[in-house]
């Protein structure tokens, strides 16, 4: 007990209020200290460490809703005047009484956590932000996760904010600490599934799993699968996946984990853009930015969703027309019109330029042929030359430069539609000579044959098309070689069914002219009255809404692409 403070004794002379409050606690403070007038008992409980400490009822109860409920009822704690605080240690009672009576309190490493869980246990909003605002201060690599945890738990969230923003900048380096291997493995997916993390590259994630895992021992090798499914193994490099993941034990001993790898460097070495776009980068190693890109005669357009924004990429050569667009391993591929020195051009993105495919010449050079990017091939399907249709079809290897001519179609045509997933290729309509056709032809790329599936309700030539959950969606094209007017009915394919079904819908743009896919959702150029829009398309729900509108001169067909955002920051916005 210390010695009684005569001072305590004297009336107060303070005339300023807040000194007033302050001498006013300052002698309580001095009574509970001395033990005087005390009539609650707080023990402080922590294992074998067995404290008491005297306080006034009426202060606690003012500073704590939690003292007020006990110590104002017929609960055992009022009665009794004992509350007792279950694993609270000596220490953190004797900084806690300090703060409710002098509204002071030295929050240090040591004891910063411990007061953050009484703070919100005794539920004391100031005391928990002053020991938030330290742990906000003292934010290291060795505790970030700690206060990440106990801010979710105590619901601070401005700690809770900032840590996660330190452990995000700060991944690299916090993998390396004890608190990262005694994770849950949820704990660990949430993490390293994050676009927020900042990585040197994706080996840096494949490693922190592997640490993680050896940690545990062999008996939690099973939990390996459930985390390398967040490794972004597309953006690893060929001999990376080759020399270090594949080898390593805990991959070659698992099948799943043997195959989900395969799978992805498959994927990979197809060309096709899908998997990027299916899976985007941490955004510490983004370099690129998921774009739609629009062709006309002769300007180019790029279009970026998350911005609203248009950009001017270089123009063609010369201004041509322009019937079939396709992306193959990063570059765009069309095929021109009648009357041209070379029926396709390419668009390298990472050059912002646009070149002629000199390969594609010859007798297998066509024009008004459909391009269409299928299991890592460019596939160049009918035409016409000279006035004569064809049903040739030839792939092309943009890695060797080299084409092979494969199966021809059964029927011959020209301006027709090409659509691909991953499994599956389409030609659909087009025109053989001067007669609009409905035929659709599937590709079997094993057997290297086509064969007839069911017309589609309305002949048409130079239509658009998506693949979407493996049902085809077909859009806009002229009826006849007459007509100047574009169909405005859209049909659904079920190959399930083998049947066309036409969807109708009172909100769809009166017609369509170019249709992709980019990051799950469809957009299709359409035209409402007089006004020309970019529409988002939700096939499963059938609903349409406006995306934005086009600008002047209208494009008149549109491919997903990745364009490099270097590139992007020198092209012209347009819109």
């Amino acid at each position: 007990m210390v010695l009684i403070d005569d001072s305590s004794w004297e009336p107060i002379k303070e005339t300023d209020k807040q000194q007033f409050c302050v001498e006013m606690m300052k002698r309580l403070d001095i009574q509970r200290r001395n033990e005087q007038f005390c009539d609650v008992v707080l023990e402080a409980c922590n294992g074998e460490d067995l404290a008491r400490f005297k306080a006034h009822r009426i202060v606690l109860c003012a500073a704590s809703p939690f003292f007020y409920s006990a110590l104002n009822s017929d609960m055992k704690e009022s009665k009794e005047g004992l509350i007792r605080l279950e694993d609270t240690s000596k220490i953190a009672i004797e900084q806690l009484l300090d703060y409710l009576y002098t509204g002071h309190v030295d929050v240090t490493q040591h004891n910063a956590f411990d007061l953050l869980r009484i703070a919100d246990f005794l539920v004391i909003p100031s005391l928990k932000e002053i020991s938030s605002k330290f742990m906000i201060q003292a934010l290291s690599s060795s505790n970030c996760l700690m206060a990440y945890y106990s801010a979710v738990n105590y619901r601070c969230s401005e700690l809770q904010e900032k840590a996660r923003d330190f452990i995000c900048a700060n991944f690299a380096s916090v993998v390396e600490h004890e608190d990262f291997l005694n994770l849950t493995i949820n704990e660990v997916g949430e993490w390293i599934s994050s676009d927020e993390i900042r990585v040197r590259g994706e080996e840096d994630v494949f490693q922190a799993i592997v640490k993680w895992v050896e940690k545990r021992g062999s008996g939690e090798r099973a939990k390996f699968f459930e985390l390398i499914r967040h490794v972004r193994l597309i953006y690893l490099s060929r001999s990376y996946v080759f020399n270090e993941i594949l080898p390593h034990p805990f991959v070659n001993e698992d099948k799943a984990c043997t195959a989900f790898v395969l799978d992805a460097m498959k994927e990979v070495s197809s060309g096709s853009e899908e998997c990027f776009f299916a899976q985007t980068p941490r955004n510490c190693l983004k370099t690129t930015e998921d774009c739609l890109v629009f062709f006309g005669p002769s300007k180019t357009l790029c279009y970026v969703p998350p911005e609203n924004k248009w950009y001017q990429m270089a123009d063609k050569t010369e201004s041509r027309s322009m019937y079939s667009a396709s992306v193959s391993h990063g570059k765009v591929y069309i095929n021109n019109g009648p009357g041209v020195d070379y029926a396709i051009e390419r668009f390298d993105p990472a050059a912002n330029s646009w070149s002629p495919l000199t390969s594609y010449c010859g007798q297998m050079s066509h024009s008004c042929a459909a391009v269409v990017h299928f299991q890592g091939f460019l596939y160049v399907i009918g035409g016409e030359k000279k006035g004569e249709v064809a049903n040739c079809v030839h792939k092309y290897n943009p890695d060797t430069n080299l084409w092979q001519e494969v199966a021809a179609m059964n029927v011959s045509r020209s301006s027709l539609c090409a659509v691909a997933d991953k499994d599956t290729l389409y030609a659909i309509g087009g025109c053989s000579n001067i007669r609009t056709l409905d035929v659709v032809e599937r590709f079997d790329p094993k057997m290297n044959s086509w064969c007839r599936v069911a017309s589609t309700l309305e002949k048409r030539e130079n239509s658009c098309g998506v693949i979407f959950k493996s049902r085809v969606f077909l859009f806009g094209g002229f009826t006849s070689r007459e007509s100047v007017d574009l169909s405005s009915s859209i049909e659904m394919y079920d190959p399930v069914s083998n049947t066309w079904t036409a969807i109708q819908n009172s909100s769809a743009p009166t017609c369509c002219y170019g249709v992709t896919s980019l990051n799950g959702s469809v957009y299709v150029i359409g035209f409402q009255s007089h006004d020309r829009f970019l529409w988002i398309y939700d096939p499963d729900k059938n609903e349409w809404k406006h995306c934005a509108r086009l600008p002047s001169p209208v494009p008149i067909s549109l491919v997903p692409l990745r364009i490099p955002r270097d590139i992007l920051n020198i092209c012209k916005v347009v819109a």
